[in-house]
């Protein structure tokens, strides 16, 4: 229990633990069990105070005397559920994850005999991850899994199977399975979306018609328009009321009749029945009306004196640049070669250069020495990642998010970074912002910090000495 507490994060929204256990709580020893009670008491109330709901799971006949764990549930607004028996188990599984937790899932298939394939078809690839729940009798040693994607995880049990997709490339997915004994699966699938908003809006003084643009990006900043939510799966509510939405150029376009200033608020409520949707879904603009001023009568004798005094100076400055001898070209000043730019193509651009790297810190506190990799001698492609370099420099560190920091050459012998990960990245003293990309030159460095892992990678940019290439 002590354990499980440990897992949640502050910013959780919805926090619990589901505690399966026989329903006594007894050690060795009298004093073990007056301890091991203590101790768990003090973790129901730390869980208690910290909002974790605990439903215990009681299997086998419930005991009346002693020390238990039932009051777990009671005590932190949770549930006790009792089951006859661990087969009971299997059953019960299904039932309470997708009906009493209310997690999300299509179904998708099934599979029945000795040999089951299912083709599945994804409704976009602008997901986080996704998840495939195989539920039912199955022998899934000679289980294969065909797809597309960053990471690829499975976990078998003989009643379920978890297939997990980290960022999909593809929407088809091709499942097979043979088994000695006859199957029988069910398939689910659900998915996990990080979302963005951004709104703005123009406004029309004539009809007084607000025109409202929502625009809806995932972690990469891809436009999650751009899939299954451009035809289903969501409602936008204007003031906490249904308005209705047209999609056009990859934003939800709102019209709205505003007659003096207000703030509306924006929400987004997502109806698919496989979606789990991260990130703020509301989203305020506020709109101001113009004021119209009454038009004065125009003062032509006014306008006709100025308009005559103008004519009269450009005839006078017209006639003093003739009479210079020398007009000196200005310089631009400016170096837009250090200016951060928009992501765009760097198709056929190569790398120049090579890459040092240091590790300044790690979780174990293993002393790697520096790794040095030559871009323009070995790296032929369009895109690296953090994750690419630290496998090539032998770095056994497995960061979490360390793929999702990418770098790619520029015309100008530099290489640019973009950082879609939760890691923290520096260039000197300046922090550099999620999702947007920047320079690096030579003799820059880089640094990236990942909390979670406690480490702490150094990457210098160096040009390459005559002898190197």
């Amino acid at each position: 229990m002590a354990e499980a507490l440990k897992l949640f994060q502050n910013g959780q929204a919805q926090k619990k633990v589901i505690m399966i256990s026989d329903g006594e709580i007894m050690m060795k020893t009298e004093e073990q069990t007056e301890e091991s009670s203590n101790l768990f008491t003090k973790s129901v109330a730390e869980a208690k105070a910290g909002g974790v709901t605990v439903d215990v799971l009681a299997l086998g006949e419930k005991i009346e005397e002693g020390e238990t764990v039932y009051p777990a549930a009671a005590a932190t607004g949770g549930t006790l559920y009792e089951l006859e028996n661990g087969e009971c188990l299997k059953d019960f599984a299904g039932e309470y994850l997708f009906h009493e937790l209310g997690v999300p899932a299509r179904p998708i298939g099934k599979m029945a005999g000795t040999i089951g394939e299912l083709q599945i078809e994804l409704p976009d690839c602008l997901m986080e991850r996704a998840g495939i729940i195989l539920t039912g009798v199955q022998q899934n040693e000679n289980l294969t899994v065909n797809c597309e994607a960053d990471r690829l995880e499975v976990l078998k049990g003989s009643h379920y199977t978890v297939i997990r997709l980290e960022n999909p490339r593809s929407q088809k997915v091709v499942i097979q399975m043979q088994s000695e004994m006859p199957m029988e699966v069910d398939a689910y699938l659900t998915a996990e979306y990080e979302v963005t908003l951004a709104s703005s809006h123009t406004y029309d003084s004539d009809t007084q018609q607000a025109k409202i643009r929502i625009g809806l990006e995932n972690a990469e900043n891809r436009n999650l328009l751009d899939g299954h939510l451009s035809k289903e799966g969501m409602l936008v509510l204007v003031n906490g009321e249904e308005s209705r939405y047209e999609a056009e150029d990859g934003q939800i376009l709102l019209s709205r009749q505003v007659t003096e200033d207000e703030t509306l608020e924006l929400e987004l409520v997502f109806q698919d029945n496989f979606g789990i949707y991260f990130g703020n879904s509301v989203i305020d603009e506020e709109i101001l009306v113009p004021v119209v001023e009454e038009k004065e009568p125009i003062d032509w004798f006014f306008w006709t004196v100025i308009a005559c005094f103008v004519a009269a100076l450009l005839i006078l400055i017209i006639f003093a640049a003739k009479k210079r001898k020398r007009i000196s070209p200005r310089k631009k000043m400016i170096d837009d070669s250090k200016m951060f730019l928009a992501e765009r193509s760097f198709g056929g651009t190569d790398f120049y250069g090579k890459l040092q790297v240091y590790v300044i810190h790690n979780k174990e506190d293993i002393d790697f020495p520096p790794e040095s990799i030559n871009l323009f001698a070995r790296c032929n492609r369009d895109v690296i990642t953090l994750e690419w370099i630290l496998d090539t420099c032998n770095i056994p560190l497995h960061l979490k998010g360390a793929d999702r920091i990418l770098i790619r050459p520029d015309d100008d012998k530099s290489i640019v970074i973009k950082n879609s990960s939760k890691a923290t990245v520096m260039k000197g003293r300046e922090l550099l912002i999620r999702g947007r990309s920047y320079h690096l030159y030579y003799h820059e460095k880089v640094t990236f910090i990942f909390d979670q892992e406690d480490a702490e990678i150094e990457v210098h940019y160096k040009d390459l000495k005559p002898n190197e290439r």
